[in-house]
Formats: C-alpha cells, sequence, structure tokens
C-alpha cells in the first residue's frame, strides 16, 4: 500500500495568473492587495514583486505602465490548442489506429502532449464501439498522465474505455503528484505499481495487438520531471505544468506498431509485477 502524498498547496505563481485571467491589467500593489484579500495568501509585498519580475522573465507577463497582464503569445498556445480540438470536434476525420498493416508501424505527430492523449483515447473509444471483446491494456509511463486535464467529453469516454476489460500501468517515478494522480486512476480501476523502472525514453500503451510509443520533446520532458519533482515539497506549479501540458512548444510524436506477439510478450512481462 503506497503512502498517501502530502497536501499541495496551490503555487503563488498560479494565484497570480488565475488573478490576471480575471483582469487586463493590474499593478504589483492590486495584484499584492487583491492576493491578500481574495485568496487570504499571507506574503510580502517584496516575494510578490520578485515573482511579478520572474513570470515577466518567464514570458508569461507583460509589464507596460507599472502595471502587468497576461502574455497573448503565452496565452496562444493555449487558444492554438484549443482551436485544433475544436476542429478534430467538428467532424474532421479522425485517426485510425486500427487501419495499421500487420507487422508495420506509423509514426504521427502532434502539437501537445494532451492532444496526442486525446488521438489515443479516441481511437480506443471507436475501437470498442466495433468490437467489444474484453482487453488487457497495459501502459507504461514516466509519469502518471494528467487525465485531469482532459474536458467532460474526453473524461466520459474515458470511463467507458476503463470499464472495458483491464488496465494495468507501470510508473517509473512516484513524486507526491504521480500518487495523487495515481489515486485518480485507481479510482476508475487501473491496477498501478509506482516506482518501476520503466519508460526511460518514451511512454508505453500496448492495446490489443498494438504497441503505441509516446515521445515527448525535451523541454516538455524535463519541464515536467521538475513540475513533479517539485510537488513533493508540498506545491506544484500549475502555470507551468499547464502550458507544458497544452503549449505547442515542439512535436509530440506516436509511433504505432502492429504486433501481436510483441504486444503480448510486453503485456506478459508488465502483468508479472501485479502478481
Amino acid at each position: 500500500m503506497f503512502p498517501k502524498p502530502p497536501m499541495l498547496s496551490l503555487d503563488l505563481r498560479d494565484r497570480v495568473v488565475s488573478l490576471l485571467s480575471a483582469h487586463e491589467d493590474l499593478s504589483a500593489k492590486a495584484i499584492f492587495l487583491a492576493l491578500r484579500r481574495e485568496s487570504g495568501v499571507s506574503v510580502s509585498y517584496q516575494a510578490v514583486h520578485k515573482l511579478l519580475r520572474k513570470l515577466v522573465a518567464d514570458g508569461v507577463l507583460v509589464e507596460g505602465g507599472k502595471r502587468y497582464s497576461l502574455n497573448s503569445g503565452w496565452l496562444s498556445n493555449l487558444n492554438s490548442f484549443v482551436s485544433q480540438v475544436e476542429a478534430r470536434r467538428s467532424g474532421k476525420p479522425a485517426l485510425d489506429f486500427g487501419k495499421i498493416q500487420n507487422a508495420s508501424s506509423v509514426t504521427l505527430s502532434f502539437d501537445s502532449y494532451l492532444d496526442a492523449l486525446y488521438a489515443l483515447l479516441d481511437n480506443m473509444a471507436r475501437e470498442i464501439q466495433v468490437d467489444s471483446t474484453p482487453d488487457v491494456t497495459v501502459a507504461h509511463w514516466s509519469h502518471c498522465w494528467p487525465v485531469t486535464c482532459v474536458s467532460p467529453k474526453e473524461f466520459k469516454q474515458l470511463q467507458v474505455m476503463m470499464s472495458q476489460g483491464k488496465h494495468y500501468a507501470l510508473v517509473n517515478d512516484k513524486t507526491a503528484l504521480d500518487l495523487l494522480l495515481a489515486d485518480f486512476w485507481k479510482d476508475l480501476g487501473k491496477k498501478m505499481v509506482l516506482g518501476v523502472p520503466c519508460a526511460s525514453q518514451c511512454d508505453l500503451l500496448v492495446t490489443r495487438d498494438r504497441v503505441v510509443q509516446i515521445f515527448l520533446p525535451t523541454p516538455i520532458r524535463t519541464g515536467l520531471d521538475k513540475v513533479f519533482e517539485q510537488s513533493n515539497k508540498g506545491n506544484v506549479d500549475l502555470a507551468n505544468f499547464y502550458s507544458l501540458v497544452y503549449g505547442l512548444k515542439g512535436n509530440v510524436s506516436l509511433i504505432v506498431t502492429r504486433n501481436a506477439a510483441l504486444a503480448q510478450q510486453i503485456r506478459s512481462e508488465t502483468l508479472a509485477y501485479f502478481e
């Protein structure tokens, strides 16, 4: 039985981003007073000012006339992602992993981590509609997948998918955030073991006779590592976390291989951890 993670506090950076998302721009003093009044944050003006300067340096905020606002360039990553998701939902042809020929592979590129996960979810949900035969799905993750970011529509798809067959996952790391997200997955019915050396180069998913490898660009992978590691200190930089999950910082590549023997080998080796 794994220990429960420590209570995660809402990062001050995320509070500032949330505050400025509701206001066009604010002075440092106004932000400081709003944080103390609206959020009950006990923090000095100097600490707030230092954070604002860092957010400007990081490209999250812009400063003009001693007032701060969210950087439109930083926000465009999220807006571009939303546009892509809406286009996908509008009826454009979806990717179909089922059309991959036996003993062959295909490489697919996505602009964001979450868009790649959406594609996987879409395909698995469609396969269930065509073939409801129970499957044993196994995964190797560097960190627990951030499905708390998905929309209500995708969450319903996820619930349907998790209700079919059996689902197992090995997770390389065991940070506080990994444990928190693992509890979410376990509630959905996935059996998990954390702290198992795996997914050193890429995440892995085995579904039916297909093996899917998920390669993240180095900036996203190392950025997520840092966010997960920081969770052990009792806080999560949510602004950075969502920027990495939704952001368009480089291609996320999926290599999908249809090979029943390879899929079964990985499945069997994974299930040995659950015996």
